[in-house]
């Protein structure tokens, strides 16, 4: 019969019933497919039905019913629908090739496609536990939790490679961990000794300790089996009767060579394949809508979609242990430092855990600033995940111009600093020697800008110098690069260095003198680590530049006229002085160096700012704050390595406002 049908169609193949450039090559598609114009496969079953499925057309072109004087009462398609029905009976019965793998329903799919981690079988079937456990994976390969290999470099990298998700469940991929203190934090925010997650028992008021997420990472040893979610059992659970894996991997019946659960009806429904997923279950050919008497599905969604209750959830005579989950767009809510993201579990504010790096909607976070180092001057409002976007953000301010009271035990004549006195002055070193050499000062304004002095990265043949020369520290007390005294210290690479294009150093008098010092590495803010405040209200600005009014700075520099550069930091209080008063006191030579850009501050009694101390930031208290008002720049010179009895200028910070903020 067989044969006469295709003789029969190779007889009217050259008239206009033929099928035109009909391809079945095996290299491109399987035996129940035909081959499309541009390479694409589609079911043979589709062939004269009516519908283009191929994007060229071909599976329906000269598919036109022959005039029945020719072919009779039977038409074309008829015809075409018989002979579809006997290649599909023929390839039944062909011989499966060494390069095939046949899915239970029948289709064929390349060998190398199985446990590929891609889901290629309509019924999933080759991408499960049972036919996959077993994989070895080289060294190159990731090996996914029900043991397919994709290659290493589909970790964490935002696309789901395994069937089940477990490349994006890790730990690592939300940039957090499930454990602390020896206890699993359950989804709900409850916890469980350590040693009972990923044991094959759910602990977990929600089961959320037995599923993929929770187990991912896990490794089972030598002498356990296991299951399909991860988890661990005792050696020998597969296959002897008793489910012990809470998916029932250990007892499915591919993995078992036992006739399929099919012909058992019983109360458990295989439910509908969810909305934006798909999953797996111990009944690898069910179909929604059996019924069988124990069930298992794991339930893997679509990206940007997260699983809505548990991922894992078993049926027993009818009772599910958990609500089929659903799978529902999710929010991404990344870890700020400034605030502490708590999610709810009730309606309750204080009823809540700790968030995940993903979270479904219907999601309320409480946020909280992270106090001592960060603040929200208004309340915070609680956050709400809605259809993938969060309705707002919170982000809290960095506390600012805050010293640390109670401090642990800078400049002639001034007082040692107490730890976090000024926890925003930064030290500048010079990288040309080893260990590296303190030059300058400077002041902390965000967690990777630092405002110093210009002239502190000039020379006036080369001009200005190269970031790369420079780090800087904070934190510090003691003045060498690396101390053991000093804790709680951060240190970055200058990555950027920002000064105003008419600084030109002493050819100019040093106006201008201010440089914006971008860090490679930013800092985290502390207790002993903190920015000064940035205001350019020339309100505040004038009510603190009063005669009179005592500003702090801190620094290294000389701790005598013709001494040693102080191995402490050092902090002293000047009172501002008014310009007209400055240059009055100043010598003559150094009046033109009082350019329009600067301010004075000083006593010109024996307490001054030295070398070592430039760039460090003169600031005024207001309202428990303190304000960046000035930057050390110069001071007279006299017969010795610093003059003590002399005023210092300060480069004003508010006549730099549209500089520093372009560079901020």
């Amino acid at each position: 019969m067989f044969v006469y049908l295709l003789l029969f169609f190779a007889a009217i193949s050259s008239d206009k019933y033929s099928l035109a450039q009909l391809s079945y090559s095996s290299n491109i598609c399987s035996t129940h497919e035909i081959s499309c114009g541009n390479g694409s496969c589609v079911k043979l079953s589709t062939l004269c039905d009516g519908n283009s499925d191929c994007p060229d057309g071909r599976d329906e072109r000269d598919c036109a019913e022959k005039e029945p004087d020719t072919l009779g009462p039977v038409s074309a398609n008829s015809f075409f629908s018989q002979l579809t029905q006997a290649l599909d009976r023929h390839e039944e019965v062909s011989e499966l090739r060494k390069d095939q793998w046949q899915c239970p329903d029948g289709t064929r799919i390349p060998i190398y496609e199985k446990c590929d981690g891609r889901v290629d079988c309509p019924d999933r079937s080759d991408e499960t536990h049972a036919l996959c456990g077993e994989t070895e994976c080289g060294s190159d390969k990731f090996r996914c939790t029900y043991g397919a290999c994709v290659d290493s470099t589909a970790v964490c990298n935002d696309v789901i490679d395994c069937a089940d998700l477990s490349d994006e469940l890790l730990p690592r991929c939300r940039n957090g961990t499930d454990e602390l203190q020896n206890q699993f934090i359950c989804r709900d925010g409850s916890s469980i000794p350590l040693s009972d997650h990923c044991d094959g028992k759910p602990d977990c008021p929600d089961g959320t300790d037995e599923t993929v997420r929770a187990c991912a990472a896990k490794t089972c040893a030598t002498n356990q089996f296991q299951c399909a979610y991860g988890g661990c059992v005792d050696e020998g659970s597969d296959c002897n009767g008793t489910q012990e894996c809470p998916d029932g991997s250990d007892e499915a019946d591919e993995l078992c060579n036992r006739q399929l659960a099919a012909s058992s009806p019983g109360n458990c429904t295989v439910p509908p394949q969810p909305e934006h997923g798909a999953y797996v279950s111990n009944q690898p050919n069910a179909t929604p809508g059996q019924g069988f008497a124990s069930l298992n599905i794991n339930v893997t969604c679509d990206q940007g979609y997260g699983v809505f209750g548990a991922d894992v959830v078993f049926c027993q005579d009818g009772e599910w242990s958990h609500p089929v989950p659903e799978c529902v767009r999710l929010c991404k809510l990344d870890n700020n430092p400034s605030v502490h993201y708590y999610c709810l579990v009730t309606d309750s504010i204080d009823d809540h855990r700790e968030c995940n790096l993903y979270e479904p909607s219907g999601t309320v976070v409480k946020p909280e600033c992270n106090f001592p180092n960060y603040y929200s001057p208004l309340t915070l409002s609680l956050m709400k995940c809605i259809d993938g976007s969060w309705d707002y953000v919170a982000i809290c301010k960095p506390e600012c111009g805050r010293v640390t009271p109670d401090g642990v035990a800078l400049i002639i004549d001034g007082r040692q600093a107490m730890r976090g006195e000024l926890p925003w002055h930064v030290g500048i070193y010079r990288k040309t020697t080893n260990p590296y050499t303190q030059i300058c000062g400077g002041s902390l304004v965000t967690n990777s800008v630092v405002i110093s002095a210009a002239h502190c990265f000039w020379n006036d043949v080369i001009k200005q110098q190269p970031a790369s020369l420079f780090a800087v520290a904070v934190g510090k007390i003691y003045r060498p690069w690396n101390n053991d005294g000093d804790m709680d210290v951060q240190k970055s690479d200058v990555k950027e260095i920002k000064i105003p294009l008419r600084f030109q150093g002493s050819s100019a008098n040093f106006q201008d003198d201010i440089a914006v010092l971008k860090l490679e590495t930013p800092f985290v803010y502390k207790t002993y680590i903190r920015p000064v405040c940035l205001d350019f209200d020339i309100n505040l600005d004038g009510r603190q530049l009063q005669p009179g009014n005592l500003g702090k700075v801190a620094g290294w520099g000389l701790t005598a006229e013709d001494g040693q550069a102080s191995p402490i930091l050092k902090v002293v209080e000047m009172p501002y002085v008014d310009i007209t008063r400055c240059i009055r006191l100043s010598p003559l030579s150094f009046r033109e160096y009082i350019t329009s850009d600067k301010i004075c501050s000083g006593y010109g009694n024996g307490t001054a700012l030295c070398k070592g101390d430039s760039g460090g930031g003169l600031a005024f208290l207001e309202s428990d704050r303190y304000y960046l008002r000035g930057i050390v720049s110069t001071a007279p010179n006299n017969d010795h390595l610093c003059n003590s009895n002399t005023l210092t200028t300060f480069t004003q910070i508010i006549k730099h406002e549209h500089f520093l903020k372009k560079h901020l």
